[in-house]
């Protein structure tokens, strides 16, 4: 039994339940899949979630409830706050209470569906984004920073602190050849004019594609996982279009339209996304180092989209 798991047995998570009302666990599930804080499904009816990295600082949490605030007010699905709790009383992490939301996971059910019914999740999808995107905020940076008082001075700083960090993670790893990182670092330098264009920050989801929504009777029931929500360029959310394409087959055209028959998509979005897709290959890069096969497939994808890039900007 390692330490966390001892830490959060269920004694604690009883405790927890006791403690804000949720009654006996009768039931208790771990999802298969997810990210890297540890969560449990309780009673099939609450999600309750930990942040067992314990970063220090801001806390992550903190920006979630917000977001999930600000959305309870319009017509996204998503879970409702039930608790937000910091004290570390009853376990030693921070932890996020949610109701359970109903459907299953897209990316893993949508192949089942008829195609009438992918378009219309496609569609759904983009208006859904395009409401989170008509918040806006005076200040950009991740939400929970901005909680903290430290926000970014502005939108080219977040851009230049993602591509920092990932390049050089790269090059730690020797993924890329001088050459290469010459290139997006010109990149960078040419794209300023555009990244400093965006002036209002927008509410933006950070991860936003279909393992990150469910379905329930072929139509988008929950919008999940704001662990990177921020305020930013609404250009930024568009990074992973082709992850939905693949995804879910034949709804990224709709997507497209259900996103602009709510919210028009801003001057410049193309370089932008491109430019931020390219910063979201670093990010695959180093999650595949170990893995030839997978860094085959990345490489070209990457120096594709850096081509088409440098063709586009003056």
């Amino acid at each position: 039994m390692n330490d966390i798991t001892a830490q959060l047995s269920p004694e604690v998570l009883q405790a927890i339940c006791t403690a804000h009302g949720l009654g006996k666990i009768e039931r208790l599930e771990q999802p298969a899949q997810g990210n890297i804080n540890r969560c449990f499904l309780v009673n099939d009816a609450y999600v309750l979630r930990f942040d067992v990295l314990d970063w220090g600082g801001a806390n992550r949490y903190a920006g979630e409830k917000w977001a999930y605030d600000l959305l309870g007010k319009t017509d996204v699905p998503v879970s409702r706050v039930i608790a937000l709790e910091t004290g570390k009383t009853l376990a030693p992490y921070d932890y996020l209470i949610l109701t359970k939301m109903p459907g299953e996971t897209i990316s893993t059910s949508a192949a089942d569906l008829p195609p009438a019914d992918r378009t219309a999740i496609g569609y759904s999808a983009g208006q859904y984004l395009a409401t989170l995107h008509n918040h806006t905020f005076p200040q950009f940076g991740l939400l929970y920073n901005i909680l903290a008082g430290k926000p970014q001075p502005d939108w080219a700083a977040y851009v230049a602190d993602h591509f920092r960090y990932y390049l050089g993670q790269v090059q730690a790893l020797g993924l890329l050849s001088a050459d290469v990182m010459r290139r997006i670092d010109a990149l960078l330098v040419r794209m300023q004019p555009l990244l400093a264009a965006v002036r209002q920050g927008v509410f933006i989801h950070g991860d936003y594609h279909f393992l990150n929504l469910l379905q329930q009777d072929g139509r988008v029931s929950a919008v999940l996982d704001f662990d990177w929500a921020a305020s930013g360029d609404p250009s930024w959310d568009f990074r992973i279009d082709r992850q939905i394409e693949s995804e879910v087959s034949g709804s990224r055209e709709a997507f497209y339209a259900g996103y602009t028959s709510r919210r028009a998509l801003p001057d410049g979005h193309w370089e932008r996304v491109s430019l931020y897709r390219i910063g979201l290959y670093l990010d695959f890069l180093e999650m595949a180092v170990g893995d030839t096969n997978e860094l085959a497939l990345l490489m070209p994808l990457l120096l594709n989209e850096m081509d088409w890039l440098e063709a586009h900007i003056p």
